[in-house]
C-alpha cells in the first residue's frame, strides 16, 4: 500500500525538496530529497557539501527533519516568495519605535526587497527606516500610544454647612 507524505510546514516532499536534518552527532544541516520510498514513507536525505556515502534514510516523520531556516536560504542564495507591499506612500500606518511601542506615522517610500523596509515619518516629524514586520495598520479605533492623554477627572468637594 502507497503512504503519502505528511503535511509538514515549509517542508516540500519531493525530490530536490529543501529541509534541514540532523546527523547522527545530533548537528543540524542544510540538505535536500534525493530519492523517496512512499512503500516505506521514507525519504533519502542528502547533507549539502557532503559526499554521497552519507546521504540517510529518514522516516518522513522524523523530528530530525524541519524545514530549512532562513539564513540557511540567504547563505544558498534561495529567496523566501517576495512579498507584495502591504502598505502603500502617503498611507498612514503605526510604526515601532526605539521604546518598542506603536506611533502613527506616514509611509515615505515602498518597500525595499533587498531589506525589508519602509522608511516612515513619524508624527513628529522624525523620518525612520523600520522592519515590515514593525509597521501596522492604522485604524483610528485604536488606542494609539503616541496620542495617549490622560482623562481629566473633576474631584468635587463636598462642604458641610452647619
Amino acid at each position: 500500500m502507497t503512504k503519502h507524505p505528511p503535511n509538514r510546514r515549509g517542508i516540500s516532499f519531493e525530490v530536490g525538496g529543501q529541509l534541514e536534518a540532523r546527523d547522527q552527532l545530533k548537528s543540524w544541516y542544510p540538505a535536500h530529497i534525493e530519492d523517496i520510498d512512499y512503500e516505506e514513507g521514507k525519504v533519502l536525505i542528502h547533507f549539502k557539501r557532503w559526499n554521497h556515502h552519507s546521504d540517510e534514510w529518514f522516516c518522513w516523520e522524523s523530528p530530525y527533519l524541519r524545514p530549512l531556516e532562513k539564513i540557511q536560504l540567504r547563505k544558498a542564495g534561495l529567496h523566501e516568495e517576495e512579498r507584495s507591499s502591504e502598505f502603500q506612500i502617503n498611507e498612514q500606518v503605526l510604526a515601532c519605535w526605539s521604546d518598542c511601542r506603536f506611533y502613527p506615522a506616514k509611509i515615505t517610500a515602498d518597500i525595499l526587497y533587498s531589506t525589508g523596509t519602509y522608511t516612515v515619518k513619524f508624527y513628529d516629524g522624525v523620518v525612520q527606516t523600520v522592519k515590515h514586520i514593525h509597521v501596522k495598520a492604522f485604524s483610528k479605533d485604536q488606542n494609539i500610544v503616541g496620542n495617549a492623554r490622560p482623562k481629566e477627572t473633576e474631584h468635587k468637594k463636598s462642604f458641610i454647612i452647619s
